[in-house]
């Protein structure tokens, strides 16, 4: 669907969602010319004055960026940051200094791409229409440091029509196979896709042999230097005290950081990757600060405690490995009884991402998600059967709102209640807790 097809501009932020999701969220195509061509019409196809980060990967996308972008916003730097998609509004997938960009802003935004492809009569994808408004949003603004989240895989993404200064991987899982390949290699490769001849640091999670080996190629095949990479596995030395400190060992030292409201295992890169921007853009750090950032960042949907008495966590755990991370971090909470509410998507791996939590929940309630791409609760139940888990535990229901409500009118005295399995989930259930 292109602007033409409308008879008139939308005007609202309401109106140009529905504008927006008419496009269909859903439809991919990948490729740059189509979106190089009015970004360059906008004048937003590069940001010369701006340090740019790019971030790709399979998990810890969203937190690693939020976290560099709240810890440099707390620095005084004017940062922009993308993300998607959102949870409860569209303004959460644009921030400045993080403050989410307000409905005027995005119009204005939107307006302008609106009369791109007007002039250029090119049509755009849903993702590819918002990060151009992303774009024209942080260059009215100025930004000195923009942080950009890959929607899918890497080189072929509507984000790397610009280069970046510093690329991070957080890591590399089995996700989005059709798409972007059917080993670790291969999508690592996709991933890399974001590393440019230009950019200065690439920093890696905890990546496997095959993923970290295939990326070094790429750095290689860029003409890059092997020393502009860093990994956690060896350049950059983290020591992790409890679940929600750890110590900067190398190359920067830094003691006591504290990430109350994300997963820890990102912020590492996150910190280090803050301080080679400061270290670039010749500044000296201010720790307290930089620290502060990081300490408050808050995303929906990541560990996120939505209730305290009972406790309920909310995590847009979707595929095996993020569903392992949540596991192994379940586990360190203690040995309470936990129930968890479970809605996922039918082109994710059910079955594997449901086997990583075997063992954590002594009963699931299973709901329906809307949509194509939802699952119905009977085809999930069908796969954790299959891990082993007894059907007496086992609860089915059409909405994740249904199937919240029902467990916690079951949940036992001092026991937790984990909602997962997808973004739509999470979506569904705090809409509805908010309505």
């Amino acid at each position: 669907m292109s602007s033409s097809e409308l008879s008139v501009k939308p005007v609202s932020l309401q109106d140009w969602e529905k504008y927006l999701y008419a496009i269909n969220p859903n439809r991919i195509e990948l490729g740059l010319d189509r979106i190089r061509k009015v970004a360059s019409y906008m004048g937003v196809d590069s940001f010369p004055k701006s340090r740019v980060v790019t971030v790709a990967g399979t998990n810890g996308k969203g937190s690693t960026a939020s976290m560099l972008a709240s810890a440099l916003s707390a620095s005084g730097i004017n940062c922009g940051l993308y993300t998607s998609p959102h949870i409860l509004n569209f303004n959460e997938r644009i921030a400045v200094n993080s403050v989410n960009a307000d409905s005027d802003s995005l119009c204005e935004a939107f307006s302008a791409v609106y009369d791109a492809v007007e002039a250029t009569g090119i049509s755009l994808t849903f993702f590819e229409y918002t990060t151009l408004a992303a774009f024209y949003v942080f260059k009215k603004a100025e930004c000195q440091v923009v942080v950009l989240e890959v929607g899918l895989g890497g080189r072929l993404d509507a984000v790397n029509i610009i280069d970046c200064d510093i690329a991070i991987i957080p890591s590399i899982g089995m996700d989005h196979c059709a798409i972007l390949g059917n080993t670790e290699a291969e999508i690592a490769h996709e991933k890399a896709g974001i590393i440019k001849s230009g950019t200065a640091r690439v920093l890696l999670g905890y990546l496997s042999d095959e993923a970290g080996n295939t990326i070094m190629k790429e750095v290689r095949d860029r003409g890059l230097p092997e020393s502009a990479v860093l990994s956690l596995e060896k350049e950059i030395g983290v020591e992790f005290t409890d679940s929600t400190h750890f110590n900067l060992i190398k190359p920067f030292t830094v003691s006591g950081v504290h990430v109350p409201a994300l997963p820890l295992i990102n912020a590492p890169l996150s910190l280090t990757a803050a301080l080679f921007i400061m270290e670039q853009m010749g500044l000296n750090p201010d720790l307290s600060r930089l620290l502060e950032g990081i300490r408050t960042t808050r995303l929906h949907g990541r560990v996120e405690i939505i209730s305290e008495n009972p406790t309920v966590i909310l995590d847009v755990a979707h595929n095996p490995p993020a569903m392992k991370y949540l596991a192994g971090m379940l586990r360190q909470r203690g040995s309470r009884t936990k129930y968890a509410v479970i809605g996922m998507l039918k082109d994710k791996d059910i079955y594997s991402s449901l086997k990583e939590l075997n063992g954590v929940f002594s009963r699931i309630y299973i709901c329906s998600l809307p949509g194509e791409r939802g699952s119905t609760s009977e085809y999930v139940k069908e796969n954790l059967l299959k891990t082993g888990m007894s059907e007496g535990d086992i609860r089915t229901y059409d909405t994740a709102y249904e199937a919240y409500t029902a467990a916690l009118g079951d949940l036992p005295s001092d026991s937790e209640l984990v909602v997962c399995g997808s973004f739509v989930t999470a979506e569904e259930l705090l809409k509805k807790l908010k309505a």
